[in-house]
């Protein structure tokens, strides 16, 4: 019942762990190598220090560089291994799960990157095309997830009741109300489509098909590849110049991302009065810890404003 996001991050984990302990580059005291199932305890901490980017681990034969990951991305792969081990002495594949005991890595929760909503309103006004655009205005008017609105298809929103119902992890769906200023752009995208149908076989025929009339849709009526919308988004934010990246990270490439437009999202509208559990709603989020926690961080001015209430 997972999502296939998730199915993918397992999939890349796990793969590092088991290149990790198949190189010889990661044992001490001239060890073979090892494998996923004769990994001990020990195995374990080596590889979050390795992940840490400690000298003796610098070499990251999966990865290819030396960059050293957070406690949060550090955690997330304890996690997978944790996953990973409980199935393996769950199937009596392995003895003993070699990550009992094991400490997770601290993280520090701290306001991640966000957009003002001068930079937000930026973003809507670049003209990088219709398709840019219209991923643009989902992306700040829903605070969806990017695969949410990659698996969109026109079925899925109703224009006179004004609803768009998101397939969400896990397999369900979430109704959300759809702004005056998306309802405009939508009909607008819809028309575009249909203007581009009219001399596109291929976008004609996707777009009669209930299965295959993703609201995002390549010219060649396919539903869009994952990462496809980070990529268009970068590219826009580039050229609204907004938080670009050195030269190194290419053309495309900006701070910007899907995430940060849904953290900016929540974070605009806790600081603008909204309930936190309004706020949660939106994002669909089963538990409010999750909100306050990674998304919606209030500013000074609101907490000021929330101390000097105080016997007021």
């Amino acid at each position: 019942g997972l999502a296939d996001l998730t199915l993918d991050k397992f999939h890349v984990q796990l793969r590092e762990w088991a290149t990790w302990l198949n190189d010889p580059r990661s044992r001490v005291d001239a060890e073979p190598p090892s494998s996923v199932r004769a990994a001990t305890t020990r195995d374990i901490q080596r590889f979050l220090g390795y992940l840490r980017g400690e000298d003796r681990f610098a070499a990251r034969p999966a990865r290819g560089d030396s960059v050293s990951l957070s406690a949060s991305s550090r955690k997330n792969h304890l996690s997978s291994l944790r996953s990973l081990y409980r199935y393996l002495t769950a199937m009596q594949i392995v003895e003993r799960d070699p990550t009992t005991g094991v400490r997770s890595p601290k993280v520090r929760t701290s306001p991640g990157f966000h957009l003002e909503a001068t930079e937000l309103e930026q973003l809507l006004s670049c003209d990088t095309g219709p398709r840019g655009r219209i991923i643009a205005y989902l992306l700040v008017f829903t605070a969806a997830r990017a695969n949410e609105l990659r698996c969109l298809r026109w079925d899925d929103i109703d224009l006179r009741a004004r609803t768009i119902a998101l397939s969400t992890k896990g397999g369900g769906h979430h109704i959300v109300d759809i702004h005056p200023r998306l309802l405009v752009e939508l009909r607008r995208w819809n028309l575009h489509q249909g203007q581009q149908a009219e001399s596109n076989p291929h976008l004609a025929a996707a777009l009669v098909d209930p299965e295959r009339s993703f609201v995002l849709l390549t010219r060649t009526g396919r539903q869009l590849a994952k990462g496809a919308i980070a990529k268009q988004l970068k590219r826009r934010a580039v050229a609204a110049g907004l938080h670009a990246l050195s030269p190194a990270h290419n053309e495309h490439r900006s701070k910007v991302s899907p995430h940060a437009i849904r953290r900016s999202v929540a974070t605009m509208l806790l600081n603008g009065g909204e309930p936190i559990d309004a706020v949660a709603d939106v994002l669909h989020h089963r538990q409010l810890d999750t909100t306050r926690r990674h998304y919606a961080f209030a500013s000074n001015q609101r907490r000021k404003a929330t101390i000097e209430a105080i016997l007021q």
